[in-house]
C-alpha cells in the first residue's frame, strides 16, 4: 500500500538554524540544505508562510552584514582577498550590489521627405 508523503512544515528549530547560518554569512542555498528543503520548497514557503519569509529576510540581512563587516575588518589586511569577498557579496545579494550604469545617447537623424510626391500619392489614393 502506497503512503502519502507528509507535507513538511517550517518549525522554530529550522528558523533558529537559518538565523544562525545567516549570522555566519551562509548563502540561502546553504540555509535550505541545512534544514533539508529545496530551492523550490523555499520559494513556495516564502509565498505561503510569513514567518518563513521574515526569517529568510532576517537571515540574509545578517549574512550581508557578516560579509560587509568582514571586508571592513580586513580593509588594511594585505593577505585578505577583498575581491573574493566582493564576488561573494555580489553573488549572494545581486540586487544590493548590481552595477548601475547610466548612459546618455544623443542621436541625430536627417530625414528628407518629398512632400509634392507624397501629397500627389495621397490625392490619387483618395480619388480611387
Amino acid at each position: 500500500m502506497a503512503t502519502k508523503k507528509q507535507k513538511k512544515l517550517f518549525t522554530p528549530e529550522m528558523a533558529e538554524t537559518i538565523i544562525e547560518l545567516g549570522k555566519q554569512g551562509a548563502s540561502q542555498k546553504a540555509m535550505f540544505a541545512a534544514i533539508g528543503i529545496s530551492k523550490d520548497t523555499a520559494a513556495k514557503w516564502k509565498k505561503e508562510d510569513p514567518v518563513f519569509m521574515e526569517t529568510m529576510s532576517m537571515a540574509t540581512t545578517y549574512g550581508q552584514a557578516y560579509w560587509e563587516n568582514m571586508m571592513l575588518a580586513n580593509i588594511e589586511n594585505k593577505a585578505f582577498n577583498s575581491r573574493v569577498a566582493e564576488i561573494c557579496l555580489r553573488g549572494q545579494y545581486p540586487e544590493e550590489y548590481k552595477d548601475v550604469r547610466d548612459s546618455k545617447v544623443t542621436a541625430a537623424v536627417e530625414i528628407k521627405v518629398d512632400f509634392q510626391k507624397e501629397i500627389g500619392e495621397l490625392l490619387k489614393a483618395l480619388k480611387e
